[in-house]
């Protein structure tokens, strides 16, 4: 094949029809572009161009190869221009990664926003129960409780992610309140199952010295009991639950709107689920992407419209007070 660094003074000679006005173009020296073309031609076993002192013409094999390399050097100049704007431009599709309840109830509902305002991105989102390889499995960005510490990739805490408990009126009517965590063990759960076995909670007090800080004062390790065992879904615990199958944990910001409804009620709030040894810190929601350098400006809009709407939302300052039961 035929070195492109040759055919590149070829092409400006024939489009400024003269071996000077090309060097001009091509920022060489007018011997530099005459080797180029020599050595060229001899790849090429042919001659391109009939020479004279004062006249520089294409033989007609000359004509056939610049018609035919002409439109492939073009859309290789529209390729580079393409990909050096990508950078700058969000545009195209960013494959994502997340959690599934967290994608169904809190990002879901917000993408139409997004798609406002950068309407030449599309998103393709895979809901996964367990962490993916961003780079082996080829997503752009993972959205996860786990933090990715054990990796290279960047990790950004994204919002909190405060898990609760929560049961129905209807349920807490007929079996009772729970006032202390000793009576936990005599109500039903409605329990998940992860990968490695039946969850168990890991349930703490928090009780908030300043303004900014807090001291966990208690806490049990809880295996929850009950006769619904959810597997592989882990939001379908919450659909049990708002038809009084019994209590359940899930996080403040999805069971808010049943709170505020008055079709859930919360169950010892003053205590929060928080993740075991094995399932990790499950409090706070953390986005992840490969690398900082050269980050494309798709990724970039996206992850930075994430942080900007959850820090900026305001529905986890609700009184919880209010929705106990």
């Amino acid at each position: 094949m035929a070195d492109i660094h040759n055919l590149l003074p070829f092409v400006q000679a024939v489009r400024c029809g003269s071996f000077m006005a090309a060097a001009g173009r091509l920022q060489v020296t007018p011997p530099a572009v005459s080797k180029s073309i020599s050595k060229l031609e001899r790849e090429l076993g042919v001659r391109l161009f009939n020479r004279t002192t004062r006249k520089l013409d294409l033989t007609h094999e000359g004509k056939l190869f610049f018609q035919r390399i002409s439109p492939l050097l073009a859309e290789l100049d529209a390729a580079v221009t393409e990909i050096s704007r990508a950078p700058q431009i969000p545009q195209g599709l960013i494959r994502v990664s997340t959690t599934p309840t967290f994608g169904r109830y809190c990002l879901t509902p917000i993408l139409a926003k997004f798609f406002q305002r950068y309407p030449d991105v599309e998103l393709d989102i895979s809901y996964d129960e367990s962490p993916p390889n961003l780079v082996s499995d080829g997503f752009d960005v993972s959205i996860q409780h786990m933090s990715g510490r054990a990796t290279s990739h960047v990790s950004r805490v994204l919002c909190d992610y405060p898990i609760v408990l929560v049961a129905s009126p209807d349920y807490l009517a007929r079996k009772g309140v729970p006032r202390a965590l000793e009576d936990l063990p005599a109500h039903d759960f409605v329990c998940f199952r992860l990968p490695y076995g039946r969850s168990t909670l890991r349930l703490e007090r928090s009780q908030k010295r300043e303004r900014k800080t807090a001291r966990r004062v208690d806490g049990i390790n809880f295996t929850p009991r009950g006769p619904l065992t959810v597997a592989n879904q882990v939001d379908a615990n919450l659909l049990a639950c708002l038809y009084d199958a019994g209590i359940t944990p899930s996080s403040l910001p999805v069971v808010l709107p049943y709170l505020k409804s008055g079709r859930l009620k919360l169950v010892l709030p003053e205590y929060r689920v928080r993740g075991t040894e094995v399932e990790g810190d499950t409090s706070q929601i953390h986005i992840l992407y490969p690398h900082r350098q050269h980050l494309p400006a798709k990724v970039k809009a996206f992850v930075e419209f994430l942080i900007e709407f959850f820090r900026s939302d305001r529905k986890l300052a609700a009184n919880l007070d209010a929705f106990a039961a």
